[in-house]
């Protein structure tokens, strides 16, 4: 059965109300598409470190450290992509008291409005310090460093994000001394302006 001419401009009525209803939705995504925007943050870190690696100096012990951050937060609805530059200081109880301080650059990748949690990895160039007894030869040295981590975050108070964050952390080996390796614990705070 042939359709009548009725059945045929009935059907070409609804396919170009289907073809105008698509090209204004396209035109909708295309003409109100939501806006990204970016931030800059300053950040800064309070942390408990505590040593994982089970050579020296053998016997260190927790303490405590800082850091702090500078970056250019970029957001979109429910995602934030932040890199940043920073420094971080990290002392550990010992009889040679070991010391670590870092220059740092990386990026945060958080998800969410409200509350973000998020990873984050940074590289970067560190110094070991150690103040040995007279009689032990120095082992200070520089090397490549490198961290990795999660965090989450409070983010419902303007212009400011309060949170928690866990890393690993590892400054490279020397002739003398091997690769120190550091987990970190602590709170921070960013300012986004």
């Amino acid at each position: 059965m042939k359709p009548s001419l009725s059945q045929k401009s009935g059907l070409a009525s609804v396919a170009s109300l289907a073809s105008v209803a698509s090209a204004a939705v396209a035109a909708l995504f295309i003409f109100y598409a939501p806006t990204a925007h970016a931030d800059t943050t300053a950040a800064a870190d309070l942390d408990f470190d505590t040593p994982v690696s089970s050579h020296f100096p053998a016997d260190a012990k927790s303490g405590g450290g800082f850091g702090i951050r500078l970056g250019q937060q970029f957001h979109v609805p429910l995602l934030v992509v932040n890199p940043e530059i920073g420094f971080t200081y990290a002392s550990f109880s010992h009889d040679e008291t070991p010391k670590v301080y870092r220059g740092i650059v990386g990026v945060r990748l958080g998800v969410g409005e409200i509350l973000r949690p998020g990873v984050f990895a940074h590289v970067g160039i560190g110094h070991l310090d150690l103040s040995p007894p007279s009689y032990v030869p120095d082992a200070s040295h520089n090397g490549f460093t490198y961290d990795a981590g999660i965090f989450l975050d409070f983010t419902a108070i303007p212009f400011l994000n309060i949170g928690i964050h866990g890393a690993y952390n590892n400054l490279a080996s020397s002739d003398s001394v091997r690769s120190f390796q550091w987990i970190n614990l602590g709170a921070h705070a960013a300012l986004v302006f």
